[in-house]
């Protein structure tokens, strides 16, 4: 009998694993900052005070995007953004961001990028900030008098996670509690404390098990033991890590103090960094990292309390070259960092093309092999030709909001702003500065490619840009959807829709 060659004399199971080895899809590790401004990257910016050697290396080894945006410059829409590829304003939150106790944001029965790929075959876990509301469950005749002994609903894991380990708001909003899944980890026995430690925190209910200025590390660890647990799983994972920093209250660890020089922002920025620094090697020291692509950004601009006008003083820019800040409708209310890595699959490169975050569902999608229905990311646009050395971004234009719901659009280089003023807390901003705004026209037209400042307003002398912009941006409100495809519905009630309503009668 003739000798068959090894390959032929291999089991049946061998095969399936060698094949299943080489056709399992990259694992996802999306890690979003909280109000990390683009001039706050040393690899970014050149001229940056702040040191972030672990961002500096992915830049190094990545694609580092410089016209990436988040669709808000505020935290609750950019977050629906990223989770559902559509923009918040197609649901009832028209301004501002929820809060701790509010109810879920995204529908039941809506995609989400989790939904979306654990029904590819994904493993998909939330470790960090939510923020996108919940259900919790509230005593008989108490105005958020919740019972934190009984389960929330409508949270996470009804929203295509698997696994959810985080706060349901920022550092700064009660309640003060750990929730695994669909449970706190501890019942509140105090109430949060206020004082100069803990500048910006709003007194609420807080856990035992539950130190402010713990929480950045303790999410980081969460992250790094998901990560190892994932490894010989046999599936791909998606892990999503909304950090909480360095958003308010600005809470660096003692070993991080003082190390920026700069002020106690640069340190938390610091941390941050090297926080980033240990999920990555967390998943090089597992064997993941080369089949893994890592996405580092940020959900909107630096917050302007955060000691601005001190780190200005000394040299330091959080927005870059950019005009404005967390909430405004300027470019550094929304452009924020963006990094790319995927081992050794990617090169290193600048991308200059325009993508926004709410680009990761077609993306991914794309990634998985999903064919995404009508009513599903219905304002993404996927970049992952791109990642595959294919092409350049999709994306001709994006629309962006303030913290105040005001709207822009932008194409190519020119930027369309339907408000007189900052749209948020910068200057001009309502009701501060309402006399000024008064003589101001009530829109702004900015060239992007010769005036990245956004201070010469050129809306008096392009009358048929701004015809043509506005056009667009009624039709894609009125569309419910962005990019082509069938008509979809937002939404949203008639009263709700009211500012927006008035914004189209102007246009």
């Amino acid at each position: 009998m003739p000798t068959l060659p090894v390959r032929t004399i291999l089991s049946s199971a061998a095969m399936l694993s060698l094949l299943g080895a080489k056709a399992q899809k990259p694992n996802v590790v999306f890690i979003l900052a909280d109000d990390l401004g683009i001039g706050d990257v040393s690899g970014i910016n050149p001229r940056s005070r702040i040191e972030t050697p672990e961002l500096d290396a992915m830049c190094r080894s990545g694609i580092v995007f410089t016209d990436a945006h988040a669709a808000s410059a505020l935290s609750t829409p950019s977050r629906y953004g990223i989770l559902t590829g559509r923009y918040c304003f197609r649901t009832a939150l028209k301004e501002g961001v929820l809060n701790g106790f509010s109810a879920p944001l995204i529908a039941a029965g809506r995609p989400t990028v989790a939904s979306m790929l654990s029904a590819c075959g994904y493993a998909t876990a939330c470790i960090g900030k939510w923020h996108l509301g919940w259900n919790w469950t509230y005593r008989e005749g108490g105005n958020k008098d919740v019972d934190y002994s009984l389960p929330i609903t409508e949270g996470p894991t009804t929203r295509g996670f698997d696994y959810f380990y985080g706060t349901a708001g920022s550092l700064d909003m009660p309640p003060y509690v750990w929730v695994e899944n669909d449970r706190a980890t501890s019942i509140p026995d105090r109430t949060a404390p206020e004082g100069k430690a803990y500048k910006l925190l709003r007194p609420g209910p807080q856990a035992p098990d539950f130190e402010p200025i713990d929480v950045l590390p303790d999410l980081t660890a969460k992250a790094i033991e998901y990560i190892k647990g994932q490894k010989g799983s046999g599936k791909p994972f998606f892990l999503y890590v909304p950090l909480t920093a360095p958003h308010t209250p600005i809470l660096p660890t003692p070993e991080w103090q003082g190390k920026s020089r700069l002020i106690q922002y640069g340190d938390f920025v610091m941390m941050l960094d090297n926080m980033v620094g240990q999920i990555v090697a967390a998943l090089k020291k597992s064997g993941q990292y080369d089949n893994t692509i890592v996405v580092f950004t940020s959900d909107n601009g630096c917050y302007p309390g955060a000691g601005v006008n001190e780190m200005e003083r000394k040299g330091h820019y959080p927005s870059y070259i950019y005009r404005g800040f967390k909430s405004d409708i300027y470019e550094g209310g929304h452009r924020i960092p963006l990094i790319l890595t995927w081992g050794k699959k990617v090169k290193h490169r600048t991308e200059k093309g325009l993508v926004s975050l709410i680009d990761l569902y077609a993306t991914l999608a794309d990634m998985a092999g999903h064919r995404m229905s009508q009513s599903e990311g219905e304002d993404s646009y996927s970049f992952w030709p791109l990642l595959k050395g294919k092409g350049a971004p999709a994306r001709e234009d994006a629309v962006f909001s303030s913290g105040d719901g005001s709207f822009s659009i932008r194409e190519g280089d020119w930027k369309l702003i339907f408000c007189a003023g900052s749209g948020g807390w910068g200057y001009p901003s309502l009701p501060r500065d309402r006399d000024y705004i008064a003589t101001q026209p009530k829109m702004q037209l900015y060239n992007l490619k010769d005036n990245p400042e956004e201070t010469r307003n050129l809306v008096g002398e392009h009358p048929g840009i701004v015809e043509r912009l506005s056009a667009k941006m009624r039709r894609y409100i009125l569309d419910g959807r962005s990019t082509p495809g069938e008509k979809q519905t937002n939404e949203t009630t008639d009263k709700e829709w009211k500012q927006t309503a008035l914004f189209m009668q102007t246009i």
